[in-house]
């Protein structure tokens, strides 16, 4: 998946780091790059409560940050 995600959206998620909640926006981004809506279920989990519903906080989970940023100075995210 990571090295699906647009340069843009990879450096975006680098810049957020492991702490920072996922936007809508790079979570539309990590489906997409996982093969298309709710696709990337999985590589982001929910932190803290689970309810109310449109207050959950998405986080990547923490071997795909690593990963993220692990890939740092690699051409992984770069397209053609």
């Amino acid at each position: 998946m990571i090295s699906r995600l647009e340069a843009e959206d990879l450096a975006r998620l680098r810049e957020a780091g492991k702490e920072k909640p996922l936007e809508p926006g790079m979570i539309a981004a990590i489906d997409a790059a996982a093969g298309g809506p709710g696709e990337g279920r999985g590589y982001y989990v929910v932190s803290g409560s689970l309810y109310p519903v449109d207050a959950r906080e998405y986080h990547l989970r923490e071997d795909v940050a690593e990963a993220v940023l692990e890939a740092e100075g690699s051409s992984v995210g770069v397209t053609a």
